[in-house]
């Protein structure tokens, strides 16, 4: 049999049911063909790839990416590290100084708590220094935005819709809730036209190839006008180097159902984000002790999304971080099950960062799968401490406790709420990060089971078992190469330096450093 490629001197971790390994793999018309543990490989392929010993692990994968906003943050001004109003403005004022007549200014990772003066630039602050162009600043959490005079048109949000920031009987161009925000970002982004919009989504995927990922669970949806995101990820997706399951963020499941797809959902949010005191807690926070979040819908709303998707057999996903609304989920999902039966339908919850221990039994119970993304205690796990106190920001996502009662969890980035570095996430699942009193070890994994977040569990989250997920002859030729063997590194931080050579997808080279 003649091979399209072969790839040999390699350490493929298959990850496969006995976790074996092996040193070739041949690759016909996107699948493994064949697979071997010695080093008598194929000599047949149109082309060889020597991979020189690198490490080899299945195709890695976002859970959970918002795809147009995550190219948006890919092409921002990093404000992650400023911690002035006026620094932030002298970095926004340089890139709209450098940027395009006509061409929007971005801003992203903005957290109002790291800024001394605990807020957001004003429109007529941000007027000042935007040479003309609309200066759009999003949140670190996605949930809140600010805008200039020029964006307040674009944005059209009424003045009455919470988080809307008034002075003077004016906009000042700052959204601090999720009904006001999501408009403001909808209407901005959605004036894009096709091309500048496809260029946010092209770049995401691009990106994400360099990063060893070939597969995205992507959002659409909800934060462009008129859902044109998804229009376009429908007719022009398979132009993308790596593959994107689409998740229709819309409260209309037969609205996806028309559109041809069989899930509904992502971060349709009932609750908030934690830095904008929306996340739904049981108790208040401790830098906001009036404020405990805030539950957007209603049990029947909740319920009429669930009800209808899982009686059209679609699988279904809502976003809930906070104890108020996890639990709002689980139980709607409870009464779903009991109205209507189990189904083979994998529905999900997102994000589940703060669930108490009851919860995380109740999860199993129900066969949920848990979509959790790592980047949040990796990047912010002192933020957390800070508006919720240490015990409580110590019960941020307990990945640990989560795997040990039985649950399955897929990891996703949430881009551009954190960064698309799978590997950094791989590391920090192991390894954890020092914190004041050491390491928490409720979020630390043994290697294997984060290896499976990313590769095993996401197939497995989409119903894609058979095709993807693991390393196997039938399966799509899907490969991260990277530059050490993780399992050497178990117990030492320089995981954290893995570092991504070459991606594959269904046979095509998408990523090469070797």
């Amino acid at each position: 049999m003649s091979f399209d490629k072969v790839l040999y001197n390699g350490n493929f971790i298959t990850m496969d049911g006995e976790l074996s390994r092996k040193k070739w793999a041949a690759v016909k018309d996107g699948k493994i063909a064949a697979l071997g543990e010695d080093d008598d490989y194929p000599q047949d392929a149109e082309e060889m790839i020597d991979l020189n010993g690198a490490a080899v692990l299945p195709g890695l994968v976002d859970c959970h990416n918002h795809v147009p906003i995550a190219g948006l943050k890919l092409n921002s001004v990093d404000l992650a590290d400023a911690g002035t109003i006026e620094e932030v403005l002298i970095r926004m004022e340089k890139a709209c100084r450098e940027a395009e007549p006509g061409a929007y200014v971005y801003g992203s990772n903005y957290i109002p708590q790291a800024i001394a003066e605990v807020r957001y630039p004003t429109a007529e602050e941000l007027d000042a220094i935007c040479h003309g162009h609309l200066v759009f600043i999003i949140a670190a959490t996605l949930h809140a935005c600010a805008t200039n005079t020029q964006g307040i048109a674009i944005a059209d949000v009424p003045d009455d819709l919470p988080g809307v920031e008034m002075k003077d009987g004016k906009q000042t161009g700052n959204y601090l809730s999720d009904e006001s925000s999501f408009v403001a970002t909808a209407n901005i982004v959605g004036s894009l036209d096709d091309e500048g919009l496809w260029k946010l989504i092209r770049d995401c995927a691009e990106f994400a190839a360099t990063q060893g990922l070939t597969s995205i669970h992507g959002l659409f949806g909800q934060f462009v006008r008129g859902d044109r995101d998804l229009d376009l990820i429908l007719e022009r997706g398979h132009e993308l180097p790596v593959d994107i399951t689409v998740w229709y963020q819309t409260w209309d499941p037969m609205e996806a159902k028309a559109r041809g797809l069989d899930r509904v959902g992502g971060c349709l949010t009932l609750d908030g984000a934690g830095f904008e005191y929306t996340m739904a807690n049981f108790e208040p926070y401790d830098t906001a002790p009036a404020l405990r979040g805030v539950l957007y819908h209603n049990d029947d709303e909740v319920y009429q999304v669930i009800r209808t998707a899982h009686e059209n057999d679609m699988q279904c996903t809502l976003h809930a971080v906070g104890e108020r609304a996890i639990d709002q989920l689980l139980w709607t999902y409870h009464r779903v099950f009991t109205e209507q039966g189990r189904k083979d339908l994998r529905h999900r919850l997102e994000h589940l960062c703060m669930p108490t221990e009851d919860q995380i039994r109740m999860a199993k119970e129900l066969g949920l799968i848990l979509s959790m993304q790592p980047g949040f205690t990796y990047e912010w796990d002192e933020d957390f401490a800070v508006i919720l106190g240490r015990e409580r920001g110590d019960r941020i996502d307990p990945f640990k406790k989560v795997l040990e009662a039985g649950n399955v969890i897929c990891a996703g980035s949430d881009c551009p709420v954190t960064r698309m570095t799978p590997l950094t996430d791989l590391a920090f699942l192991v390894r954890g990060r020092t914190i004041k009193g050491g390491r928490n070890l409720c979020r630390v994994v043994p290697l294997t089971e984060a290896i499976r977040m990313l590769t095993v569990n996401a197939a497995y989250a989409i119903g894609a078992e058979a095709s993807k997920g693991s390393i196997e002859v039938g399966k799509d030729a899907d490969f991260s190469v990277i530059d050490r063997d993780p399992y050497d590194y178990e117990n030492s931080d320089e995981l954290y330096e893995m570092k991504p050579l070459m991606t594959m997808n269904k046979g095509k080279v998408i990523y090469s450093a070797m």
